[in-house]
């Protein structure tokens, strides 16, 4: 039996491909395709099958594409009412392709069509070797149950119910989920990306038998912050995406060319480090650094209806973003800034700065009352510390929360090192008219390595409303 596991950095997303004798399948698919093709020559195995473990909601797969080019049958679950070209799988229903045995488990909880398929190598035996547990099982956690808010407990309480099914499982069977730990479809994910199913019995602390309210109550409560994107990507991936390859390609575009389209309606993301950004961009653009976790806070903030007008570091980047992009479903790129930021100067259009401040100066100038500090991290990394009394808005939420913020002082971002600081001071310049917004460089990291005091969450002692 061939076998590969395929990780996609930033959405710790990981995908597969297994192959028999004659043949091979996709589990779970990424949106860009031909590296499984390559993985499959490499073999000399066509790809026959295309499994999908559920409707992925974090990053667009590209199941209809890879469909396209090899012929292959896509199989997902029933209950998932896929719009796109199928077999459609019903609970413990076996398929054989080639020397492979998989049979499809309804596993919901994480989505309502959440699925699992065992996986036997028939030329060594009908046992199960291989679980790909998609979103339901992850290795030290289970997939959370909250992003459908209306129907949270319902799908937490199947959750409970799905992982049970699992306790009857051989314990040798190898475990590999869809994600790992970075991903925002769990809270507690293991950095492992493989496990059994022996091992999560023992030392995941959601296969333990809590009583079912219990589980319910620790699977909605303090889940870390589900992206806008989440529901648009499901509902993508239902209908199936259209091709990469079938996209209109960005064109490179001339200073006066890109600033006219950045006036038109056109979003302007500018992909350089927090430093380089600071110094000098192009007015409204969105400060989303590859250096951060550009594809998820990409699909998060990014209006998906408007033409995306890139500024990169360099032209080399074009490929990666592009991927990236791609992934949570922003098909609508029409070009790029041809000779990047040197070139607009050369122009001698107009640009906007953004100013960057150390955090020595940050703490002198927050202990005067001079400024008004917010982190704009995850609550989960608020809660394990924080500098005292500053307020707490993750990044994105600067969208509908800068109104107030707005006042007398001047607005000052921190996060861990100065990514997500960098998007939410872009979002407050671009949509509060405040002027005096800062970026605070280094961020908490830097913060706590000069022994600067941090408080954990519920300690403040102080006037200031956390929010």
């Amino acid at each position: 039996m061939e076998f590969k596991q395929i990780y996609t950095p930033g959405l710790a997303h990981c995908s597969y491909v297994i192959g028999g004798k004659n043949a091979c399948v996709v589990v779970d698919p990424a949106r860009e395709v031909t590296q499984y093709i390559k993985i499959a020559d490499s073999y000399g195995l066509p790809i026959k099958g295309i499994v999908e473990t559920h409707l992925h909601a974090d990053f667009v797969s590209g199941h209809a594409e890879l469909r396209e080019l090899t012929g292959a049958t896509i199989y997902i679950t029933k209950k998932a009412n896929a719009e796109f070209e199928h077999y459609a799988v019903e609970d413990e229903e076996m398929i054989e392709i080639d020397t492979l045995l998989f049979q499809m488990l309804d596993t919901p909880g994480h989505t309502p069509e959440c699925s699992t398929y065992l996986v036997s190598d028939l030329e060594r035996g009908i046992e199960p070797a291989v679980a790909f547990t998609g979103d339901t099982l992850l290795v030290g956690d289970a997939g959370r149950p909250d992003l459908f808010p209306d129907i949270k407990e319902e799908l937490a309480s199947k959750l409970y119910h799905s992982l049970r099914r699992f306790e009857a499982l051989g314990d040798n069977i190898e475990l590999y989920p869809a994600h790992g730990a970075g991903s925002l479809c769990g809270k507690a994910l293991s950095s492992k990306l493989s496990s059994t199913i022996g091992t999560e019995k023992i030392h995941n602390s959601a296969m333990q038998k809590h009583p079912e309210e219990a589980f319910i109550r620790s699977f909605i409560e303090d889940m870390p912050e589900a992206p806008d994107h989440f529901s648009r990507c499901s509902e993508i991936n239902r209908k199936g995406a259209p091709a990469i390859s079938k996209l209109d390609k960005p064109m490179a575009l001339s200073p006066d060319e890109f600033y006219k389209l950045s006036r038109s309606g056109h979003l302007v993301v500018d992909t350089r480090d927090q430093l380089a950004f600071g110094a000098a961009h192009i007015p409204g653009a969105y400060g989303l650094s590859l250096k951060g976790n550009f594809a998820t806070f990409s699909g998060w903030v990014l209006p998906p209806d408007q033409p995306i007008l890139l500024v990169l570091e360099d032209k080399n980047d074009l490929p990666v973003v592009l991927k990236a992009l791609y992934s949570v479903g922003l098909d609508q790129v029409a070009g790029y800034l041809e000779g990047g930021m040197a070139a607009y100067a050369a122009s001698g259009l107009e640009t906007a700065r953004l100013e960057s401040i150390s955090v020595t100066e940050a703490r002198e100038r927050y202990a005067k009352g001079e400024i008004l500090l917010v982190d704009t991290r995850l609550k989960s990394e608020w809660d394990q510390g924080h500098i005292e009394c500053s307020y707490h808005i993750p990044a994105p939420d600067v969208r509908k929360m800068h109104p107030l913020l707005k006042g007398d002082l001047p607005v000052a971002f921190i996060c861990n090192s100065g990514n997500r600081s960098l998007l939410a001071a872009s979002l407050m310049l671009n949509l509060s008219g405040q002027k005096e917004v800062l970026n605070v460089i280094g961020g908490t990291t830097a913060w706590i390595r000069l022994g600067y005091k941090t408080v954990k969450g519920g300690e403040d002692h102080c006037e200031i409303p956390v929010r």
